[in-house]
């Protein structure tokens, strides 16, 4: 209710609450029905009335725990439980008053407590989740459409008794408490947003200076290539023209000179490619998160021997690159230490996008450890993992048994 984006999730824990709340009202609507029940006051059309209540209820929580439902019904999700929870419970307080043998056995303070905590959570819920529009619209919804049932189950009692005005009164209670729920909760967002802002910038600051550490690196390199290659081929220019100096003259000296430029070339050649290696761009920059994903795997398999098995995506919506680099660098580190450390015979890698969220998870049946005995955060230079990701927000689970391989799992939600 209210105006909320389609995809705007729902506020965390909202749908657990409702879930715990539905079962608490289920609890006292049976226990009210029994109470009565044992005194001889209900006929028996209140059995009835609590099958009713039990199926409906574990109707309705079985909508709630339902992913695919919330996904294809976005934000009509949460408004048509809401809905339901309104028209069950009227439903039920309405039958319930028409299922008394006397009439005079019903006090009008027992309908208002009971009605009352079945529409007053449901308020906090909707306040939570919506704006005030969603608050005043379901106030009226709720308390108009108990006073409608009510009226055609019971309309003698429904007149005769204060029922109508304490109506109102829940009316003004509701819209009062709604509003100070809305306030709260629409700071509460304004200042989420702001740290999730402050979030990502401080994440665009850890990757710029993750950018300048490989630019200073790379010019150390350039520097080293500078210095050892320049001087490898002057050194190798002297030495051929003394070569051929002496060729004529003396070629037994010649000759081993040559054999020493050799050397000097062999020994520039290996200092060269090391520096144009170290001077390239990162796989992530050369081939994207996906190629660069499986020539890890790909070259961690055929160091190791392991079968490889690869479960990606054939595409993926557009990352952030300090996200990617993220996923890149846990993926680099967890297949390391298969390499050095697990002796495996197989590895599977796996990365799957829903929505906003990507996980990837590495495992292998190699040695393993003991998780209870070993800790994690130090333990084969996940530390630095784990800062990595949780500075993006994400989570890095880390899950092995001695002999029966190590998973390494992490999910990261992009930021919108």
């Amino acid at each position: 209710m209210g105006r909320k984006k389609k995809n705007e999730p729902l506020e965390p824990g909202l749908l657990s609450i409702f879930r715990v709340f539905l079962f608490v009202q289920l609890v006292l609507i049976v226990g009210y029905v029994l109470a009565h029940l044992h005194l001889g006051q209900l006929s028996g059309n209140a059995y009835c009335l609590l099958a009713v209540a039990v199926v409906g209820t574990l109707l309705l929580v079985g909508y709630l725990s339902s992913s695919p439902l919330q996904a294809r019904l976005g934000r009509h999700y949460f408004l048509l439980a809401l809905v339901f929870s309104i028209f069950l419970s009227t439903l039920i307080q309405g039958e319930l008053i028409a299922s008394f043998i006397n009439p005079q056995d019903y006090t009008s303070e027992e309908s208002v407590w009971l009605i009352f905590l079945s529409l007053f959570f449901p308020l906090i819920l909707v306040a939570w989740q919506s704006t005030f529009g969603g608050v005043v619209g379901y106030s009226f919804l709720a308390v108009g459409l108990e006073a409608l049932m009510l009226h055609f189950s019971n309309s003698e009692w429904f007149h005769q008794t204060a029922y109508p005005q304490s109506i109102v009164l829940r009316l003004i209670v509701f819209l009062a408490t709604g509003a100070i729920i809305s306030l709260i909760m629409k700071r509460q967002r304004k200042q989420r947003q702001e740290l999730l802002a402050a979030n990502q910038q401080l994440r665009h600051y850890a990757a710029t200076l993750e950018q300048l550490a490989v630019t200073q690196e790379r010019n150390r390199v350039a520097r080293e290539l500078h210095d050892t290659l320049a001087h490898t081929l002057s050194g190798l220019a002297v030495q051929l023209e003394a070569v051929r100096s002496l060729w004529q003259s003396d070629p037994e000296k010649s000759h081993a000179m040559l054999e020493d430029s050799l050397q000097t070339t062999h020994t520039g050649l290996t200092e060269s490619r090391q520096a144009i290696q170290a001077l390239r761009a990162s796989p992530l920059e050369d081939l994207g998160l996906l190629l660069a994903l499986r020539n890890l795997a790909e070259n961690a398999a055929s160091r190791t021997g392991a079968a490889l098995n690869m479960e990606l995506p054939a595409s993926l919506e557009k990352c952030s690159p300090d996200v990617e680099q993220c996923l890149f660098r846990v993926a680099q580190e967890a297949l390391e230490n298969i390499v050095r450390h697990a002796e495996a015979k197989s590895i599977t890698v796996r990365l799957a996008q829903e929505a906003r969220c990507l996980a990837l998870s590495i495992c292998d049946d190699g040695q393993g450890f003991n998780l209870s005995k070993v800790d994690v955060k130090k333990h084969l230079g996940l530390k630095g993992l784990r800062e990595r990701v949780e500075l993006f927000g994400g989570d890095l689970q880390v899950t092995s048994q001695p002999g029966q391989g190590t998973t390494i799992s992490l999910k990261l939600e992009q930021a919108q």
